[in-house]
């Protein structure tokens, strides 16, 4: 999980691990599928980004195909 400005968000992106479960599929791959930026990639898999668009969620799904609830998690705290 990410932390900005000492603010920890409790929103996980499982997008490596369906990534990884979806015969072993590369981030550039990924990228290639969905028009998502490296760098939004990025932060995505890492945790570390405060925003996904509907579009952005769509096109994970679509690529990975999955439901929202496989992309997004929430952790308590």
């Amino acid at each position: 999980l990410c932390i900005f400005n000492k603010v920890m968000y409790m929103i996980k992106f499982n997008i490596k691990l369906l990534r990884l479960k979806n015969n072993n599929m590369s981030q550039k791959d990924l990228i290639a599928l969905t028009g998502i930026r490296p760098s939004t990639m990025s932060a995505l898999e890492n945790n570390c980004s405060l925003t996904i668009s509907i579009s952005q969620i769509n096109k994970l799904c679509k690529a990975l195909n999955c439901t929202v609830g496989d992309l997004i998690e929430y952790i308590p705290d």
